[in-house]
């Protein structure tokens, strides 16, 4: 396959991400390097390597980019439901600050947010150092709404 073909693929597809939503942004760059580097590594190993990690690239960053759309719809339409809604970045961002578990789950019952989380969802907040406990009363809240 035409090396300049493929480095203009990639280009145009990472162009297009200047119209998406924040998490599809970084689910797209954060899946095509991840993907490029093991697409490049498999590549390597035939003699494919440049080929290997283009397509690496652009497989992972069309997988990243679908499960940061998914997200970006849920908050989207939780946020029309509700507006004091508390999206998946705000709980990491508290978590961060080190707020107290207490205090971020006061909030999302102050706000009545609701969440429907998927695994990827979870794994994603417990790598963001979000506690069990959090997550637990997150998980509990899709029970309410």
């Amino acid at each position: 396959m035409n090396k300049k073909l493929l480095v203009l693929l990639f280009a145009v597809a990472l162009i297009g991400c200047e119209s998406m939503g924040p998490k599809t942004q970084t689910g797209a760059v954060v899946g095509g390097a991840l993907g490029g580097v093991a697409g490049g590594v498999i590549g390597h190993q035939s003699g494919r390597g440049f080929e290997g990690a283009a397509i690496g690239a652009a497989v992972g960053a069309i997988g990243g980019g679908l499960l940061g759309n998914s997200w970006d719809k849920q908050d989207k339409l939780a946020q029309e439901t509700n507006p004091n809604y508390i999206t998946i970045a705000g709980i990491v961002d508290m978590a961060a600050k080190g707020m107290p578990d207490d205090v971020i789950i006061e909030e999302i019952k102050r706000t009545k947010s609701v969440y429907h989380l998927t695994s990827e969802t979870i794994d994603y907040m417990k790598k963001n150092k979000v506690s069990n406990k959090v997550i637990d009363f997150m998980l509990s809240t899709s029970a309410q709404g």
